[in-house]
Parts: structure tokens; C-alpha cells; sequence
């Protein structure tokens, strides 16, 4: 955790189209609304503040927003189709109407409707994080980056096995899906194996591996 906590840290530092929001405003709203606030989405929602009406760079591939201004207006508006589930916080929602929602105790992020949890779609808000900046900022942040396609299920198989003790465990992303499941389908999983950054998509059977960059500045 410490390591992919440093890695988004630096791949956060290209992000410039956020506006900081003021800790003691989302304490007092938190406090005010009787909401139950993690301190990991606490530094998340004064990071990734936005202007009204706009969406920063690294959320426009998830097509979702995730500010605090979204946040107070679940919580003020009182929408029986945004109610939370018990034990979570809202997290973001997208125009279509997926909503998701963060786990107070475990930190997962949660694809939720009408109060109701389904599965996981993020272990934390860092590994969210990772993905979205290494969607956007992977050829500004990295040197080198090399793709894999086509991969057979055999060799997606191998590669974990061989590969398991370096798998970064909380950055694994899954399928939003609107049901119960206890094998939910990964679209991602990272891996930081001699230096490189490697990312597993097992849906499209392809690999990406990234270099140099910010990955040297990562401490051993």
C-alpha cells in the first residue's frame, strides 16, 4: 500500500485542472449531514475539487464525477434513487446513472442503486486513482511503454502465477456490475515487478508495461 500510495502521489503531480477545497468546509458539511467520512476520501475530495459544470482531465475515461459539490448535492437533494446503502458514503456517479459508493470500514468502492450495495469495482480510493491517471498521464509520466496483445487465457494464467507475489493487491479494478457476486470480472490488475509498471487487462487479453519516469523516483 505505502508504494502504490507514493506511485499515485507522483502520477497526481501532472494533474492541473483541480481546485483544492478546504478541509474544515467537508468536515463541517460531514459533520453537519451526520456523514461518516473516511479520512483517505477526506484527502481525496480536497484534491480533485472541480468548477461547477466541469469534470478534471483524469476522471473524463471513467465519464463520472467524484467532487465534493456532487457529494453535497446527494446529501441535500435526499433522492430515494441516491440513497446510500447502510455502512457506506457516496462516492460518484455518471450521467447514466451508475453510482458507487465507498465501504466506511474496508475502503472498497461499491457499485450501488436505491440503497441497495452490489460489487466491488475498486479495493481503494488509490488503487481508483492509479487507474485513472495511468489512463490519461501514462505517456507524459512514463519513458517507455510497451503492449502486449492478443494474449492466450494460458498465458494470462502463467503470468499471475509467476507474477503473484508482486501483484499490487489494492489497485485491482473490476467490472461495475448491478448484482451479487463472489468472483467478480477484473478489467485490471497491476503488477510492479524489476522498476516497471505492469498493468494486466484480461478482458481485451492484452499487457501494458511501463518504464523510467516516475517510476525511478519511486523509493526501493
Amino acid at each position: 500500500m505505502k508504494m502504490l500510495s507514493e506511485l499515485v502521489s507522483l502520477l497526481a503531480a501532472y494533474v492541473d485542472d483541480t481546485i483544492p477545497v478546504a478541509e474544515s468546509e467537508i468536515r463541517q458539511f460531514a459533520e453537519d449531514q451526520n456523514i461518516a467520512l473516511r479520512e483517505d476520501h477526506l484527502q481525496f475530495l480536497m484534491r480533485f475539487g472541480c468548477a461547477p459544470d466541469e469534470r478534471p482531465n483524469i476522471f473524463t475515461w471513467y465519464e463520472s464525477d467524484f467532487d465534493f459539490d456532487l457529494l453535497k448535492s446527494v446529501y441535500l437533494d435526499d433522492d430515494p434513487d441516491m440513497a446510500l446503502p447502510p455502512g457506506t458514503t457516496f462516492f460518484g456517479s455518471n450521467f447514466v446513472g451508475d453510482s458507487l459508493c465507498i465501504d466506511i470500514t474496508s475502503g472498497k468502492i461499491h457499485a450501488y442503486d436505491q440503497g441497495e450495495r452490489f460489487g466491488p469495482v475498486h479495493e481503494t480510493i488509490d488503487g481508483f486513482l492509479l487507474r485513472c491517471l495511468v489512463s490519461v498521464y501514462d505517456e507524459k509520466a512514463f519513458s517507455g511503454k510497451t503492449v502486449m496483445r492478443d494474449l492466450e487465457p494460458a498465458e494470462i494464467n502463467a503470468f499471475r502465477l509467476n507474477n503473484a507475489r508482486q501483484k499490487i493487491m489494492a489497485a485491482t479494478c473490476y467490472q461495475l456490475a448491478y448484482q451479487a457476486t463472489g468472483t467478480p470480472l477484473i478489467l485490471a490488475e497491476y503488477y510492479f515487478i524489476e522498476q516497471q509498471l505492469i498493468a494486466l487487462y484480461p478482458p481485451s487479453n492484452s499487457l501494458v508495461t511501463l518504464s523510467g519516469g516516475v517510476l525511478d523516483k519511486l523509493k526501493a
